[in-house]
């Protein structure tokens, strides 16, 4: 997913409020406990800041796997502006001034499964009845916990997989390959963090043809509860970690 996605139907545009402290944290958040999923870029004179926010609760956490879902209706933020790039869907960062699309989470539930370490996600969407024929490798750099939540950063290539796993119906293909070119052009990442994302992707890309690791394992885990509460974004989405917690993977673009 991108950073800056289009709006969606219903948002306003709200300024962000630094007042509040958001820290790194090491201990696990607990299975039910309502959480931010944050992509941070460190922005040219602006320094980390947040680019999307999505709000979730915790179905796993611990030292394998990070899992969190969100309901239809749970709180989502983007940043807000004049945007540019392939099918103008990204804001220009020199041209940000600093206010964010809000509105919530639309369509079907969506489950993201996080590798501890990994330099991806993998999402599945369930109907309410199963999951969809759609999985999503999101890259990203490997999430961090923080007091709210968790934080990321999304590297704009994703991989994406339709129909069933292991059959002839499965397919595999990377999705946004001209964004990325667009960030490189923009500078937002060099050409070694373009080279190791790309690199990334194409291990993923592997992964999901195998049908392998995560693609494999047992989802029925991870089913969305019923009576799974929506969940909004906390007060305290919109300002940067003011501690430094471990950092992996190559990228972290400006």
């Amino acid at each position: 997913m991108d950073d800056d996605d289009t709006t969606r139907p219903g948002s306003h545009q709200v300024p962000v409020s630094s007042a509040a402290v958001v820290r790194t944290r090491d201990r696990p958040h607990a299975v039910g406990a309502p959480v931010a999923l944050r992509s941070v870029r460190d922005l040219p004179g602006r320094g980390p800041t947040v680019s999307f926010a999505v709000a979730g609760t915790v179905l796993q956490d611990d030292e394998e796997l990070l899992v969190v879902m969100t309901r239809p209706g749970s709180g989502l933020a983007s940043r807000a502006g004049r945007r540019g790039g392939p099918r103008g869907r990204n804001v220009v960062n020199a041209q940000w001034e600093g206010l964010y699309d809000v509105a919530s989470w639309e369509g079907s539930t969506v489950v993201r499964v996080h590798l501890r370490g990994e330099s991806w996600s993998l999402w599945r969407w369930h109907d309410g009845r199963d999951w969809t024929r759609r999985w999503y490798g999101n890259l990203e750099d490997p999430w961090r916990r923080t007091t709210i939540g968790y934080d990321t950063q999304d590297w704009a290539l994703d991989v994406v997989a339709e129909g069933i796993p292991g059959t002839d119906d499965w397919e595999v293909f990377l999705k946004d390959e001209d964004e990325l070119a667009w960030y490189a052009e923009e500078s937002v990442f060099d050409p070694q963090q373009v080279e190791h994302i790309r690199r990334t992707g194409d291990e993923l890309m592997d992964l999901l043809r195998r049908g392998t690791g995560l693609v494999g394992a047992d989802w029925s885990r991870w089913l969305p509860r019923d009576d799974a509460p929506v969940v909004p974004l906390p007060a305290a989405w919109g300002t940067s970690v003011q501690t430094t917690a471990e950092t992996d993977g190559t990228p972290t673009g400006t």
